[in-house]
């Protein structure tokens, strides 16, 4: 195979945007070819030259085409490369034939070989088309360019198009793509079918290009040009492999997107009548709020194009109270104090937190937000007290092992027992409008009670009649939103049933809405997908959910903090994000950083301040949350 070694001399740091450049082949690789050299044109804005190097990628493609020769020849980078050197080799046995012009392209397109990769259109001319994934964001820049090569003469360099630079902050931990989109919004395009553009560089007429003109002579047609076809146009970066510290540094993730120049004139200028950006996940969903769009935006050849920052939504973590590591009953000040395993978290008031616990003596303890007292409100005794809710100044909470409603009176200290039994293993007692309601585990069951507690009990819904195998469905943590609609998280026995890890919207009258979750089992955080209701998986651990200030579902799930967002259709098209998870930070983080363990427990929102809710984590701690 033929070598060519292109040997880019050292750049001094104020050549990075516009400066020349020789690229020669060594002496002993010229024998059956001319001398290639290569240099940038004067003035020329170096999209792809970050910090004085061009970032070239192992198996990176350059293609090069003679118009005298039969189709093209591609150039591979072999990764060998030092400071002030790279290395490409042919991949096949054919020359550059040296005519009167010729050209080179880069990057390459990876898939086909000759003609087939970049085929001319009609007229002859090349028509090179951007890639439609790329897989570098930050400093690795991939900008195509086109080169002149004509014999004796330089191989002179020029770009493409130009760069759009997008950045995002706070992406969120399951975020995998950033995604650029330029919809056609001519009405007559869109009925002819060409609903928007592709790049087409007409070549073959090169003897136009000249340095002193700064490319084509004008009375050409620009090199890039609008090229109307069938689907939207579209470039995505990925960026699944940023790491947690990229995703929640203060710089944010930075992509150079390639755009060609626009294709449309408004007030003589060339632009883009519209193009929009997204953050999306790895199902293409996309992230509740990332999108921006822009009308009439210009692209300029060799420049690139800022967007302002995208900053989404900052979620802050700290541990509040409780003894990292720890599992006791022991009041104290913050970190000084110590919980026995709670199940449950409930505002007493808009100051004090309630948390059962299941473990030790049973004890009821109180948290207050502003002091981060922790104190012991009431010994509660029975078997395993779960989760509960406030109701007409009395607290209502599970006796999950005794199988009953109980409740605890702040004011007078009385407990009391309201019913015999509510199935077998319940885990939590809601109320809406009057109606009790209680999400009982083993028997598959939400009974709904009349009136009250001890109202006329009948099954509300039964999750045994969904498909579950030789496995048990278990309805798990439930919260009802606005519309009366139940909404109960689902998981099973055996980690089997078809019908399980999922959130179920349950009407008023015990009827299926919709399902959010794809009902497989995630087994660990990198098998917990984000996205839309078919496609997001959920965990065991669904212990806890609450319906936020924003009208969106909070919940914990063994790894992560969830967030559900309702669609335009309403749960239907509900949008499934992670907010917090996957990370190796616990006592302070942020989104991505965060560590959550194998088994948090509940998750409840500030009645006073809807930028501020709390969870407990398995590691006996009350962590609270704040949302910037």
């Amino acid at each position: 195979m033929r070598k060519i070694e292109f040997i880019v001399f050292a750049a001094m740091a104020a050549c990075v945007f516009s400066c020349s450049k020789e690229v020669k082949v060594p002496e002993e690789q010229k024998a059956g070819t001319k001398t290639l050299e290569a240099r940038f044109a004067d003035e020329e804005t170096k999209t792809a030259f970050v910090s004085g190097v061009y970032k070239w990628k192992t198996n990176d493609n350059m293609v090069v085409r003679s118009d005298n020769a039969n189709g093209y020849t591609t150039y591979k980078y072999t990764g060998e490369d030092s400071a002030d050197a790279v290395t490409f080799v042919a991949n096949t046995d054919d020359n550059i034939v040296y005519g009167n012009d010729s050209f080179a392209i880069y990057p390459a397109k990876t898939s086909g070989t000759g003609a087939s990769a970049y085929p001319k259109e009609e007229d002859g001319s090349l028509k090179p088309v951007l890639k439609d994934t790329y897989t570098w964001f930050d400093e690795n820049v991939e900008a195509p360019m086109l080169a002149k090569v004509a014999s004796g003469e330089p191989l002179e360099f020029k770009q493409l198009g130009g760069l759009l630079k997008v950045t995002y902050k706070n992406v969120p931990p399951k975020a995998a793509k950033i995604i650029v989109t330029a919809p056609v919004v001519d009405d007559a395009l869109i009925a002819a079918g060409n609903v928007t553009y592709k790049i087409n560089s007409t070549m073959n007429k090169t003897y136009n290009w000249t340095t002193a003109g700064g490319g084509f002579d004008p009375v050409e047609i620009p090199y890039v040009k609008a090229y109307p076809h069938s689907g939207t146009y579209k470039t995505t970066v990925n960026i699944a492999s940023a790491t947690a510290a990229q995703r929640t540094s203060d710089d944010g993730i930075t992509a150079y997107i390639p755009l060609p120049v626009g294709p449309e004139v408004v007030g003589g200028k060339n632009v883009y009548p519209r193009l929009e950006v997204s953050l999306v996940f790895a199902d293409n969903t996309v992230v509740p709020g990332s999108t921006r769009a822009a009308n009439n935006v210009q692209i300029e050849r060799a420049h690139i194009k800022p967007m302002p920052a995208i900053a989404l939504t900052k979620y802050s973590v700290e541990v509040v109270a409780g003894t990292d590591g720890s599992n006791a009953t022991t009041d104290g000040i913050g970190t000084a104090a110590k919980f026995n395993q709670v199940r449950g978290l409930c505002w007493l008031d808009s100051s004090n937190l309630l948390l059962t616990e299941s473990n030790g003596s049973k004890v009821l303890r109180k948290f207050n937000k502003s002091t981060k007292e922790v104190t012991s409100a009431k010994t509660l005794g029975g078997n395993a007290p779960w989760q509960g809710c406030m109701k007409d100044g009395l607290f209502y909470f599970i006796d999950k092992g005794n199988a009953q409603i109980r409740t605890w009176n702040p004011s007078t200290g009385d407990l009391a027992t309201l019913t015999s039994s509510v199935g077998n293993s319940p885990m939590c007692v809601r109320f809406y409008g009057d109606d009790a309601y209680v999400a009982s585990r083993n028997d598959s069951k939400v009974y709904k009670f009349a009136g009250g507690a001890t109202g006329t009990k009948s099954v509300f819904f039964d999750f045994s009649t969904l498909d579950h195998g030789e496995d048990t469905n278990w309805p798990i943590a439930m919260v009802f939103d606005g519309d009366g609609n139940a909404i109960v998280t689902v998981g099973s026995s055996k980690g089997t049933s078809a019908s399980a890890y999922a959130v179920y919207v349950i009407s008023p009258a015990g009827e299926i809405v919709t399902t959010i979750g794809k009902k497989v089992k995630a087994t660990s955080f990198a098998l917990t997908y984000d996205g839309a209701p078919a496609n997001a998986t959920f965990s065991a651990n669904m212990n806890g959910i609450t319906l936020g200030p924003d009208g969106a579902l909070y919940m914990v799930d063994s790894y992560a903090i969830r967030r559900i967002t309702k669609g335009a259709s309403g749960w239907s098209d509900a949008t499934v994000t992670t907010i917090l998870g996957g990370g190796s930070s616990y006592t302070t983080s942020v989104g991505a950083t965060c560590q959550i363990t194998n088994t948090p427990q509940d998750i409840v929102f500030d009645p006073e301040n809807s930028k501020v809710f709390y969870f407990f984590d398995w590691r006996y701690t009350l962590r609270k949350v704040t949302i910037e």
